[in-house]
């Protein structure tokens, strides 16, 4: 490996030493995975001061040409980052980040748009439930609005095609059923899945009921019936009788109250029922402690703010 410096023409011997190492890189004639001569090593065949090798070396790493591997050496990086976590500085970052986008086809004008609105993102200010059903994003929203005190609304997915623009500055929350299609509609827009769950006490609520006992559900959306009567069946089997009424069929489920030996209600439904003086009431809550403290992390990372893009990338 020849070096040759030159010490009267006014250049540190530093950056000379620099230059020609990351010109031997660049042109190849120092391969990836070579190892490079020690410093010491170095330092006595240019007949200089053994810390301006390391100081050079220093650089070489830090402009990601060179690998300093502790008790091994130095060697020449192989090839550079090709995924965001092995990439050592913003600008990698962003070299990898547009050959991704490149590579998929968009053009230089959409991502420069996409860039700008990312530039110009906040932490969301509000939720935006996004479910078929009106009542059960109804439902999911009280639940969110009543733990984290977020403004929160709701859009069907069909709006949301009509108006992607309701997703601007917002935390779209949906059930699994409906992530595929939320993810057609709006790609790339912020979104947070949350389950069905039914809480541990619930549960133990339930299990202990004596064989026999007459179970009514009682709920302000449709699709929380189905669910309910499932679950109930598959952890009492036919022990109990289930019975389940929408809270708009006020009289359907008043005429059963009666009888019922227990009665579930969600978080809009519990008041009302509970007027009516259930022999035994438990209110129940679709949206688990755990989905709503992933919801709260998620409030804190920015989306951007302005229409989400609904159509795919150019091809040639």
């Amino acid at each position: 490996m020849d070096i040759v410096l030159n010490r009267r023409g006014g250049v540190p011997v530093r950056d000379q030493l620099v230059t020609q190492l990351e010109l031997k890189i660049l042109g190849g004639e120092l391969a990836q995975g070579q190892r490079l001569p020690s410093v010491r090593a170095l330092a006595r065949r240019l007949k200089v001061h053994h810390n301006t090798v390391s100081a050079a070396y220093q650089d070489l790493e830090a402009a990601g040409h060179v690998e300093l591997q502790r008790g091994s050496g130095v060697f020449v990086r192989g090839g550079g980052p090709r995924i965001l976590t092995e990439a050592r500085g913003l600008d990698e970052m962003i070299r990898l980040a547009l050959h991704a986008a490149f590579a998929k086809g968009f053009t230089g004008a959409e991502v420069r748009v996409a860039v700008e609105r990312w530039l110009a993102a906040a932490p969301p200010d509000r939720v935006l439930v996004v479910d078929p059903s009106p009542e059960m994003a109804d439902l999911i929203v009280h639940e969110i609005r009543g733990a984290l005190g977020i403004p929160a609304g709701r859009a069907t997915p069909d709006e949301l095609a009509r108006d992607p623009g309701l997703l601007s500055g917002a935390l779209a929350v949906v059930l699994p059923y409906h992530e595929a299609t939320l993810a057609r509609i709006a790609p790339g827009a912020a979104l947070e899945v949350i389950h069905l769950e039914v809480s541990a006490p619930d549960r133990e609520a339930i299990a202990s009921l004596p064989p026999g006992s007459i179970v009514l559900v009682v709920s302000h959306a449709p699709p929380v019936l189905p669910f309910a009567s499932v679950f109930l069946r598959s952890l009492r089997g036919d022990e109990v009788h289930v019975e389940t009424r929408l809270l708009a069929s006020s009289r359907e489920w008043r005429r059963l109250l009666a009888a019922a030996d227990f009665v579930l209600a969600d978080v809009m439904a519990a008041s009302v029922v509970k007027a009516a003086r259930p022999r035994r009431l438990r209110e129940v809550r679709m949206v688990s402690a755990a989905a709503l403290e992933r919801l709260r992390e998620a409030l804190t990372a920015v989306v951007p703010r302005g229409a989400t893009r609904t159509r795919g990338p150019s091809r040639a």
